[in-house]
Order: C-alpha cells, then structure tokens, then sequence
C-alpha cells in the first residue's frame, strides 16, 4: 500500500464487532474532569457516509487509504445495516472502521454519527461517491493550518460518467465545480467541507437530528465564522445512481429542507412560499446554467444532460413546496431521505 503523510490503524467494525458504535460518542476528559472531544494523536478524521455500497465506494477508499498511513488519521465508512457487504469491505480494508446505524439512513444522519465516534482534531465529510485527488488529505492540513473553522473544497467530475450522473452532478455541485480563486463563501459542499473539531463542539444541538450542511453553515455564520472554499481541496464525482432513485431523493430533500425552514414561520409566510414552488425550479435552473457557462467547462454535457437535470430540479421543487405546505411534521421521516445535497444551492 502506499503511504503519505498520515496514517490511520484501527480495527474493522464488522458485524457483531460494533454493537451501538454509531451513536456513541468517545470524549476524554482533562485534569480538571471536563469532558471534551478529539484524541490529540489524531490530527485527521475522515467520515464517509455510505448508503448504496456502490463500486465507487471502493474507489473512495482506495483513494483515501493511498493517502494515510499509520497512526495520525482515521476512516470512518458509517452506513445503515450492511451485514455480508460490509463484512467483505472490512476484510479489503481491515485498518478502516465500519459503523452501522441500527436502520437506514440518511446521509445527515450518519455524518452526526460518523462525528461523533471521529477523534480528530479535523474533521472530515465526503460521501461513497467522491474520490480523493491524490493530494486532498496534504491540501486539507495545509488549509487547516490557518485558523479558518471551516473549509470546503472543489468537486470536479469522472468524465466518463453517463448523462444521468452528469445531471447529478450539475444539480447537485455546479456552485463548486473548479476552476474557482479560493474566498469566503456563505455556504460549503458536505460531501468536500472538514471543520475543525472545536467548532462542532459548540453546534452539538444544530447537529443533534442530522448534520445538515446548510443549517449548520447558517449557525456558523450567526457566530461570526467565515467559511472559506479552497479549490485545492479536490475530489471527484464518481457515480453512480439511476435516475429513479435520484429524482425520489430529491423530493424527499426538498420535502425536508422545507419542513426544517418552516420550524420558524408562521402560517402565513410558509403558505406563501408553498404557493410559489412552480417558480423554485426556474430559479435554480437559471443559476447553474449561469454558472456553467460562465466557468466555459462543460457545456455540451450540460446541454445533452438538461431534460434530466430538469426532471430533477422539479422533484425537489415539488418536495419543497409539499414542505411548505405540511409545515414541520413533513420532516418526520426525514431518515428515508437518501443521500447528501448541497441544500444551498436553491437560496
């Protein structure tokens, strides 16, 4: 295997090995007895969270064990039940731990229980779907070297990828897609953003019932934080869903994402913003063909790709307004959600 500048050695969760890891949380405790998080000996927590045990989870952790080595990071693939898959993966990949949910989840979810088994002083999230550039840990510790509390990076894609991945791709990433100076942002990619361990310690309530990448960058922001997006920072879109499963994600997102804003409405306000859904698509789809066209890269798959981007934008336009309408208990299912979405792209 090849080694670089961290390292991780921790024994494969497998099944029967990792009864309620998920949601326990490790904390240690100073001279004083104040409990605390993090194992200083851990400088880098890497948390994947895993729900399709797809062939680019593989190369997810391929990409991330080719970059750390003994002793100072960590891996942590979280996913719902996966019984015999995950027992193979722990034997490809015996020094990476495994965590299961005891039931399916959403990627918010098991990025909270992915953070709170990490010891590492960052913190890092990404999904089975996104592979590392070859330097993505070297860049990450360069950043977090400076005191920004949060930093996102770049999500290019694997260009031969089929047009319904494609179309996942610009709904989901075109705000990140390189190139692009590194500046301070009003929200950050999850499935490419590390955080320093200190600056989750205080959004331990924001995080509680899933880390919802939006939500908790608004919190960061009304604290005075500045989120930085570096492009050096790189991983790459690999695929793959089919086009039924996305678009019922995407409702499903949107349904959530609405229920969750309507905690702090009125009646009123949120009726308003049901009634106006059909508008919510247009809006979304105007700025990320704007920004395709601005970055120049691209721009034929984006047109051959539309008619499924579209199909999409309008699921989670339709969720969302759904949202508006049923008012917070519409997010009560919020666990069946499915995979990870830049929420903040429809602001």
């Amino acid at each position: 295997m090849t080694t670089g500048i961290f390292g991780y050695c921790l024994k494969a969760s497998l099944p029967g090995h990792n009864t309620g890891g998920a949601l326990r949380a490790r904390a240690c405790s100073d001279e004083s007895g104040e409990k605390h998080w993090g194992d200083q000996t851990i400088e880098l927590s890497v948390v994947v969270a895993a729900q399709d045990f797809g062939s680019s989870l593989q190369k997810c952790l391929t990409g991330l064990t080719a970059q750390l080595a003994p002793a100072r990071a960590e891996i942590l693939v979280v996913s719902g039940p996966g019984g015999e898959v995950v027992s193979q993966l722990g034997k490809k990949f015996p020094s990476i731990q495994f965590i299961q949910t005891p039931v399916a989840s959403s990627i918010p979810r098991l990025w909270s229980a992915g953070i709170a088994a990490a010891r590492g002083r960052i913190v890092a999230l990404t999904i089975e779907q996104c592979v590392p550039a070859p330097d993505w840990a070297e860049q990450t510790l360069r950043g977090h070297a400076a005191e920004w509390p949060a930093i996102g990076g770049a999500i290019d894609i694997n260009p031969g990828l089929g047009l319904v991945d494609w179309a996942v791709y610009f709904c989901r990433y075109s705000r990140y897609t390189p190139p692009f100076p590194p500046e301070f942002l009003d929200d950050l990619p999850g499935d490419n953003c590390t955080y320093k361990r200190a600056a989750l310690e205080s959004l331990r309530e924001v995080i509680a019932d899933g880390f919802w990448e939006t939500f908790v960058h608004q919190a960061m922001r009304r604290k005075g934080e500045r989120l930085l997006s570096d492009p050096s920072i790189l991983v790459y879109y690999a695929g793959s869903f089919s086009w039924g499963t996305f678009f019922a994600r995407r409702f499903r997102q949107g349904r959530y994402f609405a229920a969750r804003r309507a905690r702090e409405m009125g009646t009123g306000p949120r009726l308003v913003r049901a009634g106006m859904f059909p508008f919510i698509s247009l809006v979304m789809l105007y700025r990320i063909a704007k920004r395709v066209w601005t970055k120049g890269r691209y721009r034929l798959k984006f047109l051959a790709a539309l008619p499924l981007l579209a199909s999409f934008l309008v699921a989670w336009a339709t969720g969302e307004g759904w949202g508006y309408f049923l008012g917070p208990a519409a997010g009560h299912d919020e666990d069946k959600a499915g995979a990870g979405v830049v929420l903040g792209e429809i602001r």
